[in-house]
């Protein structure tokens, strides 16, 4: 599916700060999806300059740094929610690792000048779990994964239901070295895992 998307956009600076500035945005759109193991969306929006701003016909810091050409990958998606392997790549909105206990809701999309293209890949061999994301795959920024042991089943074969009760350990890199790391335990109440899983890898393609 192709599509075509226009619209206008007016930056008002802060009293002081600079002047105003109108754009034309327009937003090409690619979208391929086979099955529910693999989906593509690509298309970057281009802020066509109509007055006001520096320089040049397209908006200068929409593409000013690596970081930011990632924006042309909307969404990337492989594998299902049944897969012992997933992979997202794109814009991370109200993105939470795993059981939240390091990063909840977060968003790497919050700097209108700054455009990366996040990532993050679910794995399941049971009774491990693991989540591992990065807010930008074109520059060294946040970082952070998760194991999580199916306690139930570690103990006592394979459960009716899995997750129930689970031990996981998370660790998370905000960048320049540094490290956080935070055992936690985390016993499942109202909503199981696979639901989890689907609601981030089965439809994010529809942003």
């Amino acid at each position: 599916m192709m599509r075509l998307e226009a619209s206008t956009l007016a930056l008002l600076p802060r009293r002081g700060s600079g002047e105003d500035a109108g754009y034309l945005q327009v937003a090409p759109l690619l979208v391929v999806e086979r099955d529910e193991d693999f989906g593509v969306n690509v298309g970057a929006p281009l802020r066509l300059r109509l007055w006001g701003g520096n320089g040049g016909w397209v908006r200068r810091e929409d593409w000013d740094s690596l970081s930011d050409f990632g924006q042309v990958v909307r969404a990337l998606k492989l594998g299902s929610d049944h897969a012992p392997l997933g992979v997202w790549v794109g814009a991370l909105e109200r993105y939470s690792l795993l059981s939240a206990h390091l990063v909840r809701r977060y968003s790497n999309r919050m700097n209108p000048d700054y455009h990366p293209a996040g990532a993050f890949l679910t794995g399941w061999a049971a009774p491990f779990y693991v989540e591992a994301f990065t807010s930008d795959v074109l520059g060294a920024r946040l970082m952070g994964a998760e194991v999580e042991v199916d306690v139930e089943h570690a103990l006592f074969g394979r459960p009716r239901q899995r997750q129930r009760y689970t031990v996981s350990l998370s660790a998370v890199w905000p960048g320049a070295g540094r490290c956080a790391l935070r055992p936690c335990c985390w016993v499942w109440c109202s909503w199981p895992l696979d639901a989890l899983r689907c609601t981030r890898l089965h439809s994010l393609l529809e942003r």
